[in-house]
């Protein structure tokens, strides 16, 4: 069985170099099988199709997200800490997915662009209850949380759209730095806002 584990992780390994490289449309299975010298059928032995290794890694990057983020949770108390490592940590493990691979599967798996949606959803609106911590330990100040992750939602799901990237000429990875520093900070310089 352990063996079995071990080419299905290998499997995913090489689609996932390749897939986040060049994306999901272009990549072929004869190319993930030549990059790991083994056939076809031997894939197709433990992932049916294309779909299921994409979907398998998204398995894996949401098992990686949570690890992540309970290891960040376990050595951090304070609240903005928590918020800041685990935003920080998403964007370093997101950011590469989003250039080829996420812009494709948008496009030809929207059942699997609303898992990761969702997944992505459900660990913002984690913060909500970080933020209340804070909130009970006069880190923040009184706000809503419910609004204040909506905020943080909405500007997140506005800069996933690879258009918006575009337009604006900016990359996941900067746009994100810019959506948590407006997001903690604002848009007013400190002397205007004392």
């Amino acid at each position: 069985m352990k063996i079995k584990h071990n080419v299905r992780v290998r499997i995913l390994d090489a689609a996932e170099k390749r897939m986040v490289r060049f994306g999901y449309r272009k990549v072929t299975m004869d190319e993930i099988a030549a990059d790991l010298v083994m056939s076809k059928n031997t894939i197709y032995l433990h992932f049916k199709s294309k779909v299921e290794i994409a979907k398998g890694l998204f398995d894996r990057l949401e098992a990686r997200i949570n690890n992540g983020q309970a290891a960040i949770e376990k050595a951090n108390k304070n609240p903005l800490d928590v918020i800041s490592k685990n935003i920080m940590f998403f964007q370093k493990e997101l950011s590469p997915w989003f250039e080829h691979f996420l812009k494709d599967i948008k496009l030809e798996l929207p059942d699997v662009w609303r898992d990761f949606i969702d997944f992505r959803t459900d660990k913002i609106l984690e913060i909500k209850e970080l933020i209340e911590k804070g909130i009970k330990k006069g880190i923040f100040r009184k706000v809503n949380s419910g609004l204040a992750v909506r905020v943080y939602l909405g500007a997140v799901d506005s800069i996933i759209n690879p258009e918006i990237l575009e337009e604006e000429h900016v990359s996941f990875q900067e746009a994100i730095e810019a959506v948590i520093d407006i997001w903690s900070q604002g848009i007013l310089k400190k002397e205007v806002r004392a």
